[in-house]
């Protein structure tokens, strides 16, 4: 079960992201396989394609041992027919899971195996920014009688940087929301278990009630903009 309290940060969804399968056309013989424990890869033979890990193919490519294929969803017409369809609709589009991994890093260590390589690096950086655009609009409809977020397509790199502020943000509105209230209160991430007959503000296990309540609906306003592109683009970088 995914658990909302474990968050990933840009270094270690680029580590998952290298047993992707991806080819590679070799430029050395090697008749025997190589063997690792998530698999065995081999024999390889100059300018026969083959299919290894992303990791793996990396390596290869920075000792001049291989060229990378590069994936059809890194090629400019695919890019630019995304780029197309994420300025036209609201909803997200399907990308590959790990987008952003996997073309940074082709794009560090493959630059020349890529076509019209910096065209296709500035429609990937367009993509990304059309659609955290699109992210914080959806978590400004975020209102008191949310109590879950569900924002389809999001790739790991997304859903792991979007994480932490909607998960904030939706316990804060679910506390407002049921301020006064006799609850079975979940346990949030961070948040102790707490009497499931206890009130809210009633004693000095729970959360403290405001005066007003218009005062914590602005706290969560602020919480709910802390989300914006700039932040995206600091976690990328």
């Amino acid at each position: 079960m995914y658990n909302l309290q474990n968050n990933f940060n840009p270094q270690e969804t680029e580590f998952l992201s290298g047993d992707e399968p991806i080819k590679i056309i070799p430029n050395f013989t090697l008749n025997q396989k190589l063997v690792f424990l998530n698999g065995e890869y081999g024999p390889f033979q100059p300018s026969i394609p083959i299919e290894v890990p992303l990791w793996l193919a990396l390596t290869l490519r920075r000792q001049e041992k291989c060229q990378i294929t590069i994936p059809v969803w890194l090629s400019v017409e695919f890019l630019q027919d995304i780029l197309k369809e994420e300025k036209s609709r609201k909803k997200l589009s399907k990308l590959h899971p790990y987008f952003s991994e996997i073309s940074a890093q082709l794009f560090e260590h493959a630059p020349n195996d890529i076509n019209d390589f910096e065209k296709v690096r500035t429609l990937v950086e367009d993509i990304w920014n059309v659609r955290a655009s699109k992210i914080r609009e959806g978590i400004k409809d975020i209102t008191n009688t949310t109590y879950c977020l569900s924002i389809s397509d999001l790739t790991v790199m997304e859903r792991e940087l979007l994480k932490p502020y909607a998960t904030s943000a939706l316990k804060n509105i679910w506390l407002i929301f049921n301020s006064g209230k006799p609850i079975k209160r979940p346990n949030f991430p961070n948040q102790p278990e707490t009497n499931t007959n206890t009130k809210i503000g009633t004693n000095t296990n729970t959360i403290e009630e405001e005066p007003l309540i218009e005062k914590k609906q602005e706290t969560t306003k602020r919480t709910l903009r802390k989300f914006t592109t700039e932040d995206m683009e600091t976690e990328q970088n």
